[in-house]
């Protein structure tokens, strides 16, 4: 068991849990685990928006938070939502107005190696690992395409909204530039909670995360 704090930049990021609940099978991540300080400002706009599992790229709920109260439906304040749950390796999309926001995230580390499968279409994707990893650490398998418009996307550290970077993979090759595939990426940096917004064309495609060491 264990806990970390997650900086957020003011305004547009993509992140994830970097724990699982306690005693849970390990398979999910509880928004409830997440427990944002003062700055984060419902007053203020300040959200996060999960993805419709299906892949259609469309916001399923937009949730936010306050101190002693928990986390709700942005759109209906009453409807509580510290038990929902995602997909350990799935990430959401947050926005905070201010600066100086943080996450606080606590739970059990998931060690085993995993895989998601997401839908074909948009997702999130994310490292829920309390340490850094590097992109060639989550390997896509061989259904994921680049000649098919197969993609990740990473925003700018800012949290301007603007995509940094979008890659790419190709099996025996690795990450790259999608737009210039010479451009390898695989020493790319995540963080703890970093993540990334992804494009996968077919259904069967599967992202296989490592299995993490914290000693």
């Amino acid at each position: 068991m264990g806990y970390q704090t997650l900086s957020l930049p003011t305004g547009y990021k993509m992140a994830t849990s970097t724990f699982v609940p306690v005693g849970s099978d390990g398979t999910s991540l509880r928004l409830g685990d997440i427990v944002p300080n003062a700055s984060f400002d419902y007053f203020a706009g300040d959200n996060i928006q999960f993805f419709n599992a299906s892949g259609s790229g469309s916001v399923s709920v937009t949730v936010s938070y306050m101190d002693g109260y928990g986390w709700f439906d942005f759109n209906d304040p009453s409807t509580m939502l510290d038990d929902m749950t995602i997909p350990a390796g799935t990430g959401m999309f947050v926005y905070t107005a201010g600066a100086n926001v943080e996450f606080l995230v606590a739970g059990e580390v998931k060690l085993d190696s995993f895989s998601l499968l997401p839908s074909a279409g948009y997702t999130v994707i994310g490292n829920s690992s309390p340490i850094a990893i590097t992109l060639s650490d989550i390997v896509p398998n061989s259904l994921f395409d680049y000649f098919a418009g197969d993609n990740i996307q990473f925003f700018n550290a800012s949290g301007s909204g603007s995509v940094s970077v979008t890659a790419s993979y190709m099996d025996g090759y690795g990450w790259f530039d999608f737009n210039d595939p010479s451009t390898m990426l695989d020493d790319a940096v995540l963080n703890p909670g970093d993540s990334f917004f992804a494009y996968v064309s077919n259904a069967g495609v599967s992202f296989t995360f490592p299995a993490i060491d914290v000693n």
